[in-house]
């Protein structure tokens, strides 16, 4: 259950819009609100570095008290939706305030919006989104800037489809309780795919599959592996009370997350993330950016964590054919 969220606010109408695209998957007799600004980053977020520091006092003040002042109208509008609103300012830069708000206050969510960076340009410039879903132990409710133009009517309908993308390995299976929470939360249908790769052979499959009793699939066609897999995953969600449907597709994942996310009309996407960043993002590259660049719906994101012993078990294989 999602108890409490934290929602980072910058004074940009950006942030503020990614509110109501979260109001559709949580209530206010379960969820309470805990709004926050870091104080750096309600000043003037458009300006360099180097143009901050020559804005005088007063300005900076002044700029300040029109982020408060954005805060308490936000808060007012949750408060007469229902829900508990808290409201915090804290020092310092966004990123590192949202991280540590987030494991003081023991958050079960952080929503925010993102600009919408991908690739090389996410790994150089960096973003205040990126910086948190790579460090958050939180799932992260992503908004990105495409979805901001949606409107009201079409955000007023109850969710009713959640795309899951699964590579077959346990990290990216990090993200399956948060989406089967949300898919009982709200009555949506979560649609699970499997996206095999053009070079994906039989034996790397099975390699994968870490869920499945390998004598049971080994010498299987790969779709047909992969297929397995998923009704195994279908079978827990279908116990659980959640309600699923298996697809199981060929070709670049990002693309096929997209497409799958387009035809089914998905309401969020949930992904695990790696967590990598740098230069190492730029090599093994990253579908969840990808991903987050081109989706037309929000995505819930899960930096997954594999406990040691599996990793050593599986070795590289286990990230082989990993989504981020």
């Amino acid at each position: 259950m999602i108890k409490r969220v934290l929602i980072p606010l910058d004074g940009s109408e950006l942030a503020e819009r990614a509110v109501p695209h979260l109001l559709r998957f949580i209530t206010s007799e379960q969820t309470e609100l805990l709004l926050m600004t870091a104080l750096s980053s309600s000043v003037f977020p458009l300006l360099s570095d180097k143009m901050r520091s020559l804005t005088s006092e007063r300005i900076v003040l002044s700029d300040e008290s029109e982020a408060s002042e954005q805060m308490q109208m936000i808060a007012q509008q949750l408060v007469q939706r229902g829900f508990r609103v808290e409201s915090q300012f804290l020092p310092g830069a966004a990123a590192e305030c949202i991280l540590h708000l987030s494991e003081k206050a023991n958050v079960d969510l952080i929503a925010m919006s993102t600009h919408g960076r991908t690739g090389i340009e996410l790994a150089l410039l960096g973003s205040v989104a990126d910086k948190v879903v790579r460090n958050a132990r939180s799932p992260v409710f992503i908004v990105p800037s495409k979805v901001m133009t949606k409107t009201e009517t079409e955000t007023a309908h109850p969710p009713r489809a959640i795309v899951l993308p699964l590579d077959g390995t346990v990290l990216a299976e990090t993200a399956l309780p948060v989406a089967r929470q949300f898919a009982k939360d709200t009555g949506a249908v979560i649609h699970l795919i499997r996206v095999i790769e053009s070079q994906d052979s039989e034996d790397e499959l099975v390699a994968d599959e870490t869920a499945i009793d390998l004598n049971e699939v080994k010498g299987q066609p790969v779709v047909r592996q992969a297929a397995c897999y998923l009704e195994r995953i279908q079978l827990q969600l279908q116990l659980a009370g959640v309600v699923s449907r298996c697809h199981t597709v060929e070709g670049d994942p990002a693309e096929a997350i997209i497409r799958m996310a387009r035809a089914e009309d998905a309401d969020l996407i949930t992904m695990s993330t790696h967590g990598r960043s740098g230069v190492e993002r730029i090599v093994h590259g990253s579908v969840v950016s990808q991903v987050i660049g081109n989706a037309m719906c929000p995505l819930l994101l899960m930096r997954g964590k594999v406990p040691v012993e599996a990793f050593e078990c599986e070795g590289s294989a286990a990230t082989a054919n990993s989504f981020c």
